[in-house]
């Protein structure tokens, strides 16, 4: 069967999208994944989201976009950190952890996602605070699971005993669901993307995680024109320890999001925020866009599935 390619104008149509209309940050990560831009300019862009206190916030998330720090744009932030193998000693790095460590509920061994001020900004009405203050103090797969991950990386043994509170805590609250809604799942799976993960760790981890895998995902290609969990956003590589079993839906969701690209090179949100905000909805969208458009550039590039890129 002949692959479906992302031909070389479909490509080029996505670099002048993401250099006309993308964020700056977005913008230095297409130039230094596809044109060997230096990382410097990626760290650079990124540290205009962080915060005296040392995490991340303005917007990082588009669809909260308050400028106080969260743990949920600074999960965000390290994503990129982790893509670019930014090391220990980087500034930003340090100062992330750190806020990380202050802001950890030792209590619940777990992050508040989103601060109370966040109400007052711009935000999607999934992050609405009002009458949802419980929901948002307690424990949660996101992004506690997802930020557990990058302690690992970045404090190795200097902070064993938070390590050991996190990691019970997690596996314990994974390892009693029947079902996982996707945003946690997706932590979960990139905690389990950890290379420095303890085995005892990750092999819990891993095998829940297929277990639920496959209540999870959408698999019937008309639902994907929704907001919803499609197969490459967990087999988002060819060498995925989730691939066995799942090529046929991998490979059917390839060729869709090539199909998927729009004639300007883009590829858009799937959801909206219905009446809230339509100004700051507007500035998401925009911002939205140039994140999902990068994501797919990335996510073709490591299934060799771009032409002229090997």
């Amino acid at each position: 069967m002949t692959k479906t390619m992302l031909t070389k104008a479909a490509f080029e149509a996505s670099r002048q999208f993401i250099e006309t209309t993308a964020r700056p940050l977005e913008i230095a990560r297409f130039r230094h994944a596809f044109d060997g831009a230096s990382v410097i300019l990626v760290f650079d862009t990124l540290k205009s989201y962080q915060n005296p206190d040392g995490g991340f916030g303005h917007a990082l998330e588009p669809d909260l976009r308050a400028n106080d720090s969260s743990a949920l744009c600074t999960s965000i932030a390290f994503q990129v950190l982790r893509s670019i193998q930014a090391k220990r000693d980087e500034s930003l790095v340090s100062a992330g952890v750190a806020y990380l460590l202050q802001t950890l509920n030792i209590d619940k061994g777990s992050w508040r996602i989103i601060p109370s001020s966040a109400e007052q900004s711009p935000h999607a009405p999934w992050w609405n605070q009002s009458g949802r203050e419980k929901e948002f103090d307690s424990f949660s797969l996101n992004p506690t699971a997802e930020i557990l991950g990058y302690l690992y990386d970045y404090l190795g043994e200097a902070q064993s005993d938070i390590l050991s509170l996190v990691s019970k805590q997690v596996i314990s609250h994974l390892s009693a669901l029947e079902k996982i809604e996707m945003h946690d799942l997706l932590c979960c799976f990139r905690l389990q993307q950890t290379k420095t993960l303890p085995e005892e760790i990750d092999r819990p981890i891993h095998q829940k995680l297929n277990q639920l895998i496959d209540v999870t995902i959408s698999y019937d290609p008309a639902q994907w024109k929704e907001y919803g969990l499609r197969p490459l956003q967990v087999v988002d590589d060819p060498s995925s320890p989730f691939m066995h079993g799942r090529e046929e839906s991998v490979a059917a969701n390839l060729e869709y999001e090539i199909s998927s690209q729009n004639e300007d090179g883009s590829w858009t949100p799937t959801w909206s925020w219905g009446d809230a905000y339509p100004k700051d909805w507007i500035l998401a969208y925009r911002d939205w866009s140039g994140v999902l458009t990068l994501e797919k550039l990335l996510l073709l590039e490591r299934y060799h599935r771009i032409e002229g890129i090997v």
